[in-house]
């Protein structure tokens, strides 16, 4: 990647981040790759990654990290990117949008107790469903998640002992992700993150969607159509907030910096925009020493 385009893209995320949120976010590179930081307390580290400054091509342009996605083979050097910066193996799990969050370790022994020879990569891709991760500091030394994305939202808690990081799809969100990764954690959440992810600018859906996130989350989250006629559209971000504050994690504890990945899809994989055929930015989160 250019120097100049890396800085240019550095910028972009800057300025689009959300005015509120921009003081409590950082930009750097790694390797060429921007990445964005939210200022998290001691001891937790995440940060989002872009779809720029990969090895990656065609469709899947270029910071790929999911191996899952099809025929790509530079995914693995764009992971082994993310795992030199963190100095930690990786650890993705098999998301199903579904509502199972467990430890980091405990997630890793099983796989592999499960694989044939008993192989313990540095960069193990799970096979079991699990849709979020807790970390603990003292247990998780040598770990860090990365949970993949592509318009579903990105949640990371982080409370006194521990933290979690949650995909959330509309179907988690409406099913209770965020809730079970709070209740995973040894101790509760006080502070959150929603990633970027399908904003409330974006996200249609049909009636009876709309009907059920209105029925759990109130009527607020629920907004008209943009245009008479048209499909409603449910604010994902605003149930993650109230999943959260059902947690115990105030408003003004939760970070958003109200980046679409619809909108800004030069910057992030959208796959409702761009279809099944594309890649997944991550959310790389760690506990413990830097």
């Amino acid at each position: 990647m250019q120097e100049e385009g890396a800085g240019h893209v550095s910028s972009a995320l800057t300025e689009r981040i959300s005015l509120e949120a921009r003081p409590r976010f950082g930009v750097r590179m790694v390797g060429g790759m921007p990445v964005f930081e939210p200022r998290l307390p001691t001891g937790y580290r995440a940060y989002f990654t872009t779809r720029v400054g990969g090895a990656s091509c065609g469709p899947f342009a270029s910071m790929n990290l999911d191996p899952r996605s099809g025929e790509d083979p530079a995914v693995a050097a764009n992971r082994e990117r993310v795992a030199r910066d963190t100095g930690r193996r990786l650890l993705s799990p098999m998301q199903v949008h579904g509502l199972r969050v467990v430890g980091a370790s405990e997630y890793l022994a099983a796989e592999i107790a499960d694989a044939p020879d008993g192989a313990e990569p540095l960069d193990r891709m799970g096979e079991a469903p699990c849709d979020g991760l807790t970390l603990n500091p003292a247990i998780d030394t040598d770990l860090a998640a990365v949970l993949l994305f592509a318009d579903c939202v990105p949640v990371v808690m982080c409370g006194e002992v521990d933290m979690a990081v949650a995909h959330g799809g509309w179907r988690g969100i409406l099913g209770g992700v965020v809730q079970q990764a709070g209740a995973a954690m040894t101790g509760p959440p006080g502070a959150a993150v929603i990633g970027p992810s399908i904003g409330p600018c974006c996200f249609t859906v049909g009636q009876d969607v709309a009907d059920a996130f209105g029925a759990r989350f109130g009527a607020e989250v629920v907004l008209a159509p943009k245009e008479p006629g048209g499909p409603a559209r449910v604010d994902l971000w605003e149930a993650a907030a109230r999943s959260l504050e059902e947690m115990g994690v105030p408003r003004a504890g939760v970070l958003n910096p109200r980046l679409c990945t619809v909108c800004n899809n030069d910057l992030f994989y959208s796959y409702r925009l761009e279809g099944p055929v594309t890649g997944r930015h991550g959310c790389v989160a760690w506990a413990g020493a830097a």
